[in-house]
């Protein structure tokens, strides 16, 4: 029974310090290559909520591996720093023996062939554990690791939303709720809110949008009633009122311009009948996510691999446009963290100069009388109102159409959704009408 036993809690060890190996693979990909986290990870969910963890804590976790290593590990150490912010995540957030966590960590020196990291990494984790409140206390100086943010990307957001900020910082580095949009073509919300309770999955309604519903812990899909058919998908409700706002009728053209992975796209066909929509990519493999949703959910579009910036539509030009534009992604932090490390204050003025090409070009397939919904899933105004302002400045047939609604706050171009706890994501919207020239 004891050999058992033993051999028990060795194979747990070695479970444990490959999850943690997985991870650190993965924050290395992020940090060193400039990845994204999730094209980077394998492993099990422990291994991702590691790496999530990790990363949405990062520069608080690196104030505390900074104070607690007396020497700074070198560049071609960064495995190693990684690994003792992984196992002071893991003794603050994960529900485990503490002791288990430290052990892991130290035998994952070994796996990633520093055996002589041992001692460090023992050390600095029981020294954490001892000196913890301390740290805290110190710690509380430093904006980064208070809200953990880059510096950059904390004055952009005080400065655009001094009395949210604070929300704004806290709702950024905490799991996001999952959101599904029900299908109201087969079914009411209410009817699939009993569906859910009915397997056992708890759920409420969304706020703003009428298709949304939160789920109280995320499921794989293939456990959400009659998905495999179309009745519900997943997406952010903020996301969710893109659509709404596109006042579609039928017999209209539509594009969808930077259209994959195709969630707005099938919430248009959803919302509106009678209509002709082209979802457009220049991402092959991206657009054939499109593909695959819009056959699940039983639905019709036609689908073209093509750069906005060359596109040339075959017949004519079209009512209404939606134009959601790459952006910082700064209103997703919390679905991405690793924004946080792989965007630049640099990189913003860039973002809007493509968004303004975007809009210039997505303009000129509007038909006299149309409109176009411009979104982001940023929170910057440089991205967003900022961009609006320009445009119509250097275009005289554009006229901003007020968002009346009672969600989200007002901007004079346009409407934002900041990113709220248990709530909805960050995201901007405007709406844009073409005159008589």
């Amino acid at each position: 029974m004891l050999v058992l036993t033993l051999f028990s809690q060795a194979s747990c060890l070695v479970n444990l310090m490959n999850e943690y190996i997985s991870a650190n693979q993965a924050l290395i990909a992020v940090t060193d290559q400039g990845r994204s986290l999730d094209g980077s990870l394998t492993g099990s969910s422990l291994a991702r909520q590691i790496a999530f963890g990790v990363l949405r804590h990062y520069f608080e976790l690196s104030f505390k591996v900074d104070y607690l290593v007396s020497k700074p590990l070198s560049e071609k150490h960064t495995d190693i720093q990684l690994l003792i912010m992984s196992g002071i995540y893991s003794i603050d957030h994960l529900n485990r023996p503490v002791h288990a966590s430290v052990n892991a960590c130290v035998e994952a020196t070994v796996e990633l062939q520093k055996v002589w990291a041992k001692k460090l990494v023992n050390g600095v984790l029981r020294s954490y554990l001892r000196k913890k409140e301390e740290i805290c206390n110190d710690m509380t100086s430093d904006a980064e690791s208070v809200t953990n943010h880059p510096q950059w990307l904390i004055s952009r957001i005080e400065s655009a939303y001094p009395e949210q900020a604070k929300t704004i910082f806290e709702a950024n580095n905490i799991q996001p709720p999952m959101t599904l949009r029900v299908n109201v073509n087969q079914q009411s919300r209410d009817d699939y809110i009993a569906s859910l309770a009915d397997a056992g999955i708890e759920a409420s309604l969304g706020e703003h949008a009428p298709t949304a519903i939160y789920l109280s812990r995320p499921v794989a899909v293939d456990k959400l009633p009659n998905f495999d058919t179309g009745a519900v998908s997943v997406q952010d409700e903020a996301s969710q009122l893109v659509a709404p706002l596109m006042d579609i009728t039928p017999g209209m053209e539509v594009l969808d311009a930077c259209a994959a992975p195709g969630g707005k796209s099938c919430h248009i066909l959803e919302t509106y009948t009678d209509i002709t929509l082209v979802a457009l990519d220049k991402d092959k493999r991206r657009l054939e996510r499109v593909k695959e949703n819009v056959a699940r959910l039983q639905l019709d579009c036609q689908t073209i691999v093509d750069d906005l910036n060359t596109f040339e539509p075959p017949n004519q030009l079209f009512d209404r446009i939606l134009l959601d534009g790459p952006c910082s992604a700064s209103g997703i932090i919390r679905r991405h963290p690793d924004i946080k490390l792989l965007r630049r204050d640099t990189d913003i003025a860039k973002l809007a100069a493509t968004q303004l090409k975007l809009l210039a070009k997505a303009w000129s397939l509007l038909k006299e009388g149309g409109e176009l919904i411009y979104s982001t899933c940023s929170i910057l105004p440089d991205e967003n109102e900022m961009v609006i302002a320009a445009f119509c400045s250097e275009n005289p047939d554009a006229k901003t159409i007020a968002i009346d609604t009672q969600w989200g706050l007002a901007s004079p171009h346009g409407r934002y959704l900041l990113p709220a706890t248990g709530s909805t994501d960050g995201f901007f919207y405007a709406k844009l009408k073409k005159q008589s020239a």
